[in-house]
């Protein structure tokens, strides 16, 4: 066995460029690693003259590593080799790095001919190719072992195609170990692999036709970052004209799959050009990401792609993002959206003449801009798409890139290395410069409007043809993670905490009468046992004796203890229950002639039915125990928050006022009424309810504050700051405090006051992610101090102007949105957007704006985008909330249904309750519907919707009585929904009752 390690050892680093940027090569201690590769033995190997082989291994890593040595078959059809040699990786070279990713080792199997007696050398013959993939090691592999196919036209694949004999392929067994991981597993954790894949350019210009081969070939080459400092062009290889593939008549049977191919190809032949089990898979234009997926191209697309001729590649290309490389990523996408991707023309021109290297020179020098935003949505880790080839103008390629010096692959360059590094010809590499200046030497003029401006006059052929390239690019992990989806459960009923079960009660006109002879029957009863009691009569018989002077006792008596009065009330509620359930009267009377009419027709009737009850005995038992209020003081805070949401302001402020007259005495119920009344322009009441706070907590900071705020407002500063100062008194450590006090002071123009301040905030401030501004301004916002918000983002911008992060841009565009500057608010969050792409709190923001403004599909889209994340999302229930009110408005009610039960499961209201019960409704699960319903009736029974859709309900299912009720209900409580009150009426006409009347 011959070892080659001397010659086979390979070293992978950049010295070139780290000379360019002042240090010497190898002058600082490097981190290595070294790939050892053992070609062990070859199997199945077949030569010219027959099985009996002698032969050799050469191998190749970019260049030749070795070769092994000479050995013949032996009698167990295995030739042995034994050969070693090496890879030296410098690890701390993102661009050695890449080389493992993409570059293959290279294999030639070459046989022996028997030397002829006059020959002098012996003469070989090649029997064929192999590849081995490195890239593995990347993945946390320390080794592995693997069969390399040999590809060869004269063995088994051309016995096999003429014979139909199956020949097992020639193969070496390689094995192949590394010193040290070339990745650690913390690193590789972080890290990603992308795969470009670029299949072809379609509708091509008329004067490119298949002859072309011969002269010209194509490349399609975009730049990906390896680190933050370093980027490496990817060219897709030397494209070629083909023509349109032939149709396959039988549709029937499948069409054969286009294999893809190494974009690092050089050296290669045949078929171990093209990946195993890698091939152009079929896809769909709607569901690309490019820019030729509406409905009106795919005609088009249809016609180019079937009849046309293209420039293929079918070819792939693997990248190893490290973690740097992956962060750069991420912020390039966030700040440019579209990828440039250049397309030009080689054309080779022969030096021979003169003993010279082939030349090449370049032309037609477009580019394409690949829309990489999607891959910035969680959970997305391919898309693929066509994007149209435009003209390359280097102007325009640097405001679109937001570069301050070119990036173009075909003559830029970047810290002195040139930025073409794969996939082309050595030779074309070499005088691309020369080529790019002769291309752009081409005609050249001057563009509308712009002075100093040229058009690349040479490639508006790909935009006269509408020239496209479709291109795919496949992450092994997403650059944002997404959070698994959460499961549902079907029924409603699971969501639905358990209460007592309520006494079934009917209230229909009869049912009233009926309860209206009750009570007479109970009333009569007492009136009895109080004359009983006071005249010592105990026999019905007696009561003949009832003379008009006891009468007039019992009447006095009844009156003077208050027993009459407790005998009216007892009777007066079933007598409004035959006013509403019999006359149907339930507002008031306009006219004085039409109320005296209707406390006639009533009289009549109480009385004659009072003939009917007064003789019948009624129990007066009544053992139904009340129901405890579902609503509890942090359930009325929810639902205050909620109403505020939906902009039901008049809702909101009963909830607050519950709460007050829940507990008189609580700071904090007084306190949230306060802010609340900010909100809604309220001042006075506001000031009314922080002074309320604070007679019952007079070391409350934040009433402090907003009493503070609310004195500023009214224009009384002397007050104000007296407040303002006591409250830095009262928590001399609060930033906020302090803050807001300077925010005064530099109000009043009282520059050392709020120097002072300012720097107290600061010493008391404990975060490093924020200021003391935006910190301030985000507690400010929540409690709607609009004018101090202002003047701590301003503060803000002043004291940190090129180093505004998203927080700031998100709070300026909150304090826009409550103002009603929908617009404004819309450009600061997508600015916002931009600087950090991952945080769904500017998604959900961006929906809330969108909603606001009646775009209801573009909310809905930012919402799910918002939902999906991994990380937690501040305000998920009112993102829930709005996106499935957006899915009703959109008619999907089966997202809207699921959509409010999770809105339910966390967090269960009358609004969250009855959108369940509305999309259970249009959805005809009226059993469902009718149980969400009457949950949303038990958290609030003044809702007119909920009303509205249980007589719905009630009238599909044919309940006469309870629609009756709900309807009369929904009409007392304010029911103003043209719509949903139409859609009654409908009903109700089809089904023929629901309407009481009298």
């Amino acid at each position: 066995v011959v070892s080659t390690q001397s010659t086979g050892h390979y070293y992978i680093t950049n010295n070139l460029r780290m000379a360019d940027k002042g240090g010497a090569p190898g002058t600082e201690e490097k981190r290595t690693s070294t790939i050892q590769i053992k070609v062990v033995q070859a199997k199945n190997l077949r030569g010219v003259k027959g099985d009996s082989v002698t032969a050799y291994a050469r191998v190749e890593f970019g260049k030749v590593l070795g070769e092994t040595n000479k050995a013949e078959i032996g009698s167990d059809g295995v030739t042995k080799f034994n050969f070693n040699t090496s890879i030296e990786v410098s690890l701390d070279d993102p661009s050695a790095i890449d080389e493992i990713s993409h570059r293959l080792v290279l294999f030639h199997v070459i046989e022996v001919l028997p030397k002829e007696k006059k020959a002098r050398e012996e003469k070989t013959s090649p029997i064929g190719q192999g590849v081995l993939d490195l890239s593995s090691l990347l993945r946390g592999k320390s080794g592995f072992s693997q069969n390399v196919v040999i590809h060869s036209g004269t063995t088994a694949e051309n016995v096999a195609a003429n014979t139909g004999q199956n020949i097992s392929q020639p193969e070496l067994q390689v094995e192949v170990s590394v010193t040290k991981p070339l990745v650690s597993a913390d690193v590789y954790n972080v890290s990603n692999h992308m795969t470009i894949r670029v299949d072809s350019l379609f509708s091509l210009p008329e004067s490119w036709q298949p002859s072309n081969n011969a002269t010209h070939h194509y490349n399609a080459v975009m730049t990906v970052p390896l680190s933050d400092t370093v980027d490496v062009s990817v060219n897709a290889g030397a494209g070629a004209i083909r023509p349109a593939p032939e149709k396959n008549m039988d549709i029937s049977s499948p069409q054969k799959a286009i294999p893809r191919r190494y974009a690092s190809s050089n050296g290669l032949v045949g078929a171990v050009v093209q990946i195993p089990n890698s091939s152009v898979e079929p896809y769909h234009y709607e569901e690309e990401d490019g820019d030729l997926r509406s409905k009106e191209n795919h005609n088009f697309r249809k016609d180019c792609e079937a009849d046309k001729p293209r420039v293929s590649w079918n070819s792939e290309r693997n990248v190893f993002l490290l973690p740097s490389a992956t962060e750069t990523l991420q912020e390039r996408i966030a700040k440019c959206r579209a990828w440039p991707m250049e397309i030009f023309r080689s054309s080779l021109s022969s030096g021979a003449k003169k003993g010279k290297e082939e030349d090449t020179t370049t032309s037609c020098h477009g580019i394409a801009w690949i829309n990489l935003a999607p891959l910035l949505y969680p959970g997305v880790t391919r898309i693929k798409g066509a994007a149209l080839v435009h003209p390359y103008i280097e102007s325009e390629v640097l405001e679109r890139t937001k570069k301050a010096t070119r990036s173009g692959t075909v003559s830029g360059e970047d810290g002195g290395q040139q930025r073409v590094s794969s996939g082309g010809s050595r030779r074309g590499v070499s005088s691309a410069k020369k080529g790019a200046k002769d291309s752009k030497k081409a005609a050249k003029e001057p563009v509308e409007g712009g002075e100093g401006e040229h058009k690349n006059q040479e490639a508006q052929i790909y935009t006269e043809a509408k020239s496209y390239v479709v291109v795919e690019i496949v992450l092994e992990k997403p650059l944002v993670s997404k959070r698994p989806p959460e499961e549902l459960a079907a029924k409603v009923t699971e969501y639905i905490p358990k209460r007592c079960s309520l006494a079934k009660q009917s209230c229909g006109a009869d049912e009233a009468v009926a309860d209206y002879h009750k009570q007479i029957g109970d009333v009569a009863n007492l009136v009895l046992n109080e004359y009983r009691q006071k005249f010592g009569v105990s026999n019905e018989g007696d009561l003949e004796d009832l003379t008009d002077e006891r009468k007039r006792t019992l009447i006095y008596d009844l009156n003077s203890s208050g027993k009459y009065f407790a005998f009216k009330e007892q009777l007066k509620q079933s007598v409004v229950k035959v006013v509403r359930e019999k006359f149907f009267k339930t507002s008031a009377f306009t006219k004085e002639e039409e109320l005296h009419q209707f406390l006639s027709e009533l009289y009549v009737f109480l009385i004659e039915e009072m003939h009917k009850g007064v003789s019948n005995v009624f129990s007066l038992e009544n053992n139904a125990a009340p129901l405890p209020s579902p609503l509890d003081e942090q359930s009325l805070i929810h639902f205050a928050k909620e109403a505020e949401l939906n902009q039901n302001y008049e809702l909101a402020a009963r909830y607050y006022q519950e709460r007050l007259a829940m507990d008189h005495n609580n700071s904090s119920a007084w306190f949230d009424y306060g802010c609340f009344s900010l909100l809604v322009g309220n001042v006075s009441k506001a000031g009314e309810c922080f002074r309320e706070c604070l007679g019952l907590d007079q070391h409350h900071i934040l009433a402090l504050l907003m009493y503070g705020v609310v004195c500023v407002m009214e224009e009384r500063y002397d007050v104000a700051e007296t407040f303002f100062e006591d409250s830095t008194c009262v928590q001399p450590d609060n930033y906020l405090a302090w803050t807001v006090l300077g925010l005064f002071y530099d109000s009043r123009d009282n520059d050392i006051g709020a120097e002072m301040a300012f720097l107290e905030a600061n010493k008391h401030f404990g975060r490093d992610d924020s200021t003391v501004f935006l910190s301030a301004a985000a507690t400010l916002l929540d409690m709607h101090a609009y004018t101090l918000v202002e003047s701590a983002l301003s503060h803000e911008l002043l004291s940190s102007p090129k180093s505004l992060n998203q927080e700031y841009y998100l709070l300026l565009a909150k304090l826009h949105m409550a103002k009603g500057e929908l617009g404004e608010a819309e450009s600061y969050v997508k600015q916002a957007t931009v600087l950090n792409h991952t945080n769904p709190a500017a998604w959900a923001l961006l929906g809330h704006i969108l909603y606001l403004g009646g775009e209801s599909k573009g909310a809905r889209d930012n919402y799910e985008r918002t939902l999906s994340y991994e990380s937690p999302v501040p305000g998920t229930h009112s993102i829930r909330l709005r996106l499935a009110s957006i899915y009703l408005q959109l008619q999907q009610y089966g997202a809207a249904k699921n959509m409010f039960l999770l809105a339910c499961r966390d967090s269960p209201s009358c609004i969250t309750w009855l959108g369940v019960g509305i999309s259970c409704y249009r959805l005809g699960e009226l059993s469902e519907a009718e149980q969400a319903l009457s949950e949303a009736n038990i958290l609030n029974n003044t809702d007119p919707e909920v009303w509205g859709y249980l007589s719905l309900v009630c009238l599909k299912t044919d309940r006469k009585l309870e629609a009756e009720q709900s309807y009369k209900y929904a009409l007392r409580v304010g029911l103003k929904d043209a719509d949903l009150l139409k859609e009654v009426k409908n009903i109700q006409q089809e089904v023929g009752f629901g309407d009481a009347g009298f």
